[in-house]
């Protein structure tokens, strides 16, 4: 029977670096600093269409909801019952000064009860 014989595989080799840093500053740096503007318009406007792309499905969908939106038909909406009296400004001021009139009394009276609470204690002690 005959013996099988392998190859040996080749070595890997390391990569060759494709671009050096002399090569860089002395091609590439020029080129990029005369051209600055169109590259910088360039992955602006590739921006935009990407941005565009990503909101175009969220911009139907807002178009679709604008035009249901528009198309419902608006409620009318249904006078106030006639239970509440429509009152001018100057009834609705009279009301609101005889509502602080009363508050303000109210409180006088708490004020004067703790004024004699306290006139009682006082007497109440011995010099």
């Amino acid at each position: 029977m005959c013996k099988r014989i392998r190859k040996k595989a080749p070595a890997p080799q390391p990569p060759v670096p494709v671009t050096e840093p002399e090569m860089v500053e002395k091609e590439i740096m020029p080129f990029v600093l005369r051209h600055e503007d169109e590259i910088i318009s360039y992955i602006r406007d590739k921006a935009v269409k990407e941005t565009m792309k990503s909101l175009a499905p969220l911009l139907e969908k807002l178009e679709e909801a604008v035009k249901q939106h528009e198309a419902a038909p608006v409620p009318v909406a249904a006078p106030p019952p006639p239970e509440t009296p429509v009152m001018n400004y100057e009834e609705q001021l009279k009301k609101l000064q005889e509502a602080s009139t009363a508050k303000v009394k109210e409180k006088e009276l708490k004020i004067m009860e703790r004024m004699n609470k306290l006139n009682t204690r006082l007497g109440n002690i011995k010099p």
